[in-house]
């Protein structure tokens, strides 16, 4: 095999490679208004499933069409995130200028609290890309998950982490500017190995649940949401 022909493993890293980067970008571009972070967010999952994973290679099609299909649920979802995150940073704000009097425990948990709402919302949204349900499960199901498997769960918290730390780091040198490029993708690719084995363990449930008796969609190797 030539290492370096089409069918060689740099060709195909490459390529793997340039797909990720990609499904990044048209995260970043599409996440400008703010608002539609959650569609953006669901899109790229679902391509990053498809076209990495899967090997399936139409990262651009892939992203748009869930992106278009999901738009309306997942925008009221960041809406509801948006306002519970105002909620928990406004909490934050008042007790660290008002001398709060949280002991110890309280306040762990409260960290604690915010890490699981962090999670949740990768969660939803690659639960969102991969199923079709009512907005109310999609926002209470990745609760419990998040819950239940704490492994993984500590697993996102650490990508949540790495990627704040490295752009931090980067801020005002010049690789702030090719980790921002790389940093959504490459996160929604570790994200994955983190989260299709959890979703496949609750497909039935999912399936149970959907509307419109549907079939599951990028996390599925037989059926195409």
């Amino acid at each position: 095999m030539n290492l370096f022909g089409i069918d060689g493993k740099i060709y195909k890293f490459l390529d793997k490679f340039w797909h990720m980067v990609w499904i990044g970008v048209l995260w970043i571009i599409c996440s400008i208004p703010i608002i539609t972070i959650g569609a953006s967010s669901t899109a790229a999952y679902y391509a990053m499933v498809r076209s990495v994973r899967r090997n399936e290679d139409n990262s651009t099609r892939d992203f748009f069409k869930s992106f278009k299909q999901n738009f309306a649920q997942a925008t009221i979802m960041t809406v509801v995130y948006i306002i519970v995150g105002a909620a928990f940073s406004f909490a934050t704000w008042f007790y660290y200028h008002n001398q709060g009097s949280f002991n110890l425990g309280l306040r762990w948990f409260y960290y604690i609290v915010i890490l699981v709402y962090l999670c949740t919302i990768t969660y939803s949204f690659s639960w969102l890309s991969r199923y079709e349900m009512s907005t109310f499960h999609a926002l209470t199901y990745p609760i419990a998950i998040t819950l239940m498997h704490l492994r993984f769960s500590i697993g996102l918290i650490v990508f949540w982490a790495a990627a704040t730390i490295a752009l931090y780091w980067s801020y005002n040198t010049f690789m702030f500017a090719p980790l921002l490029i790389l940093m959504p993708g490459l996160k929604c690719l570790a994200d994955t190995f983190m989260i299709e084995p959890v979703l496949k363990k609750y497909e039935s449930i999912a399936l149970a649940n959907m509307e419109g008796g549907d079939d599951p969609s990028a996390g599925s190797e037989e059926t195409d949401k």
